[in-house]
């Protein structure tokens, strides 16, 4: 394998800067796993690059991030807080098919390669919001009221209401939710 140009964290808590490192490891993991032909391994790094990435955002604005589904609910919400929800829905689904190539070897390398191109797209617009403060959000409908629920780690009954507003897309560690 290639020589990496990014170290992995200590092992230990994760961070912000943590998550946000590890992704930009799998990157390079995925091009490096790509040169050798290895597409299991490099279509399941281009899905960890696209997961750390949101994780790191989840954990800067203390959403529970742990799990498939509330990984998909950060990028989600990040996609409607930013108006990029179409983009943010097609960079996500391409790293999900990557994660599942991993298990069912669907994918030729050339379409895993743009896969990758489009992940390290992804993670570059990621790292833009991650160093970028929070936008206000209005919570509109139900799926709002599930997703908020799901990243602020609320029961049913505590949910936002429909019309509740934050100034700082109801992050935790922002301020005002």
């Amino acid at each position: 394998m290639n020589v990496l140009l990014t170290a992995l964290p200590d092992p230990g808590k994760m961070t912000v800067d943590g998550y946000a490192q590890i992704s930009r490891w799998f990157l390079e993991q995925a091009k490096a796993h790509l040169a050798e032909h290895d597409r299991l391994q490099a279509a399941e790094k281009v899905w960890g690059a696209a997961a750390l990435a949101l994780k790191a955002i989840g954990e800067q604005r203390g959403w529970v991030h742990s799990g498939h589904s509330n990984v998909l609910c950060v990028g989600e919400h990040l996609g409607l807080e930013f108006g990029r929800e179409r983009e943010f829905g097609l960079y996500m689904s391409r790293a999900g098919y990557m994660h599942t190539n991993f298990y069912e070897n669907d994918w030729r390398e050339d379409f895993i390669e743009l896969a990758l191109g489009d992940v390290e797209v992804f993670v570059g617009e990621l790292e833009v919001i991650r160093n970028s403060a929070p936008r206000p959000y209005t919570v509109r409908n139900d799926s709002d009221r599930i997703r908020l629920g799901h990243l602020l780690g609320l029961r049913r009954s505590q949910r936002p209401a429909i019309g509740d507003y934050s100034p700082v897309g109801f992050s935790l560690t922002h301020g005002v939710v």
